[in-house]
């Protein structure tokens, strides 16, 4: 899995069409993660009977047993991302998830099932560091938060079409006849259903090598040390980032608020459910409704605030489209749980999705422009290492364990709001004091790189 240059190609040689072409296969890679990702939380009811769970083992298969494989591979895979092709990682990435999606099928008890999941994170944790890699490497400074937005833009759009399809098609396969497969006997609904959605996937994976291996750009050369290869060792990358840590920081606690923010989703079939008496369906397109909408609106918000302050000078500019990211999601997820009727819980959502998507796209490009090029990958998976530990430990289990503690089912909603008001007003006071420390960690990133390897504007 070498480097996989074609001759005669690198950033300055590839078109506008070929560079947007690449960030929309990377938004489609990104959709059928987020998919897969959230399919068992449509499914929670039947698979907490079928298996005789407790909510804090849901809340353990729906958080840590993705989410901290997930972030924990991430950094070796950012340390291949950094040395070899991008996209054939991509694709091996691909090519595990969905085979693990289609394994959960087979689950006959919780251990099992656990392991499905790890797979599952295994094979997402090629995702990220790759596609923001390479989106780096295909766009220049000013039009990077468009390119990275549209990318990150799958994320709720994956999450939309798991609900809005996945709903109604959970409901439809619950109504199929069961099957029967010879040497397993008769599969359960959610057993199909996670066999069904995982088979398409395959065929994007063979789609990644469709992709065109850029230059690497934005090197800095005077003070990340190279290894015997020639690139940059996780040793350096550790010690630029610790010098800077306060830039750093401030980044992490903010995009971990919004993972956290966002975990609590996972729980709505459940919170609907329990507390307004609505069936799968019904969350499902809703929520998927809710996902499309609100994620449309907070990226294209995002995009816009941070347009504009990139117009006006600011380094801190998607920094601050976090932020404000923040103050519109954290109100929105502490107050819909608690609404006196459906309807105004889905208003309040909505609020939170649109915040949402602000402040997640912003996530990614900030660290593009305090990272440099040789190290932009190993820095992205140390970044969704730090920000998923903190936002799969602080997400789905405490609220799981707070439900079981109450004693009743019905205070699903006061464990989420409770959560939602604690973690996000922490998040929002500490990245507003940390907003200039990375200001100047962005000005230094300008002034250290060689200008021979600025990335070139030309998508």
């Amino acid at each position: 899995m070498t480097g996989d240059r074609h001759p005669g190609f690198d950033g300055l040689g590839a078109s506008r069409r070929r560079a947007w072409y690449v960030v929309l296969l990377l938004m489609f890679a990104q959709i059928f993660s987020y998919i897969d990702r959230f399919l068992p939380s449509l499914m929670l009811a039947p698979i907490k009977a079928d298996l005789g769970l407790s909510d804090f083992q849901l809340g353990l298969m729906l958080g840590p047993a993705f989410g901290l494989f997930y972030v924990f591979i991430g950094v070796p895979i950012g340390w291949l991302a950094d040395r070899y092709s991008r996209r054939a990682l991509l694709a091996t990435g691909i090519t595990i998830w969905c085979s693990m999606t289609a394994a959960a099928g087979f689950a006959r008890s919780y251990i099992p099932l656990l392991i499905t999941r790890f797979g599952v994170g295994l094979g997402e944790a090629t995702v990220a560091p790759c596609s923001v890699s390479l989106i780096s490497d295909y766009f220049d400074r000013d039009r990077r938060p468009r390119a990275i937005s549209l990318f990150m833009a799958g994320t709720f759009l994956g999450a939309g079409c798991a609900f809005l399809l996945g709903g109604p098609a959970v409901h439809w396969i619950s109504q199929l006849t069961p099957w029967v497969i010879p040497g397993f006997g008769e599969m359960r609904s959610w057993q199909m259903a996670f066999l069904i959605v995982g088979l398409p996937g395959f065929a994007l994976a063979l789609l990644m090598f469709t992709i065109r291996e850029p230059r690497r750009t934005e090197q800095v050369k005077r003070e990340l040390q190279a290894d015997g290869s020639g690139h940059a060792s996780t040793r350096a990358t550790l010690a630029y980032m610790r010098k800077r840590w306060t830039a750093f920081a401030t980044l992490f606690v903010g995009s971990a608020t919004v993972v956290t923010m966002g975990s609590l989703v996972f729980w709505n079939v459940a919170l609907f459910d329990r507390t307004w008496g609505w069936e799968v369906r019904e969350v499902g397109i809703a929520t998927g409704v809710l996902f499309l909408t609100g994620g449309t609106i907070g990226t294209l918000l995002g995009i816009r605030l941070s347009n504009r302050w990139i117009a006006e000078g600011r380094r801190d500019a998607t920094m601050r489209a976090l932020w404000i990211g923040l103050l519109l999601a954290v109100p929105g997820f502490a107050l819909y749980p608690m609404m006196p009727t459906a309807p105004l819980a889905i208003a309040a959502l909505l609020v939170a999705f649109i915040g949402q998507a602000c402040a997640a796209a912003a996530g990614p490009v900030s660290l593009t422009y305090i990272a440099p090029g040789q190290v932009r990958s190993q820095a992205i998976a140390i970044y969704y290492l730090v920000i998923g530990v903190f936002g799969q430990l602080i997400g789905p289990p405490p609220v799981g364990l707070m439900t079981d503690l109450f004693g009743d089912p019905g205070k699903l909603r006061y464990a989420m709001t409770i959560e939602a008001a604690v973690v996000g007003t922490a998040g929002i006071l500490l990245v507003r004091l940390g907003l200039h420390r990375y200001r100047r960690a962005a000005e230094e990133l300008v002034e250290l790189v060689d200008a021979r390897d600025a990335v070139p504007a030309h998508a």
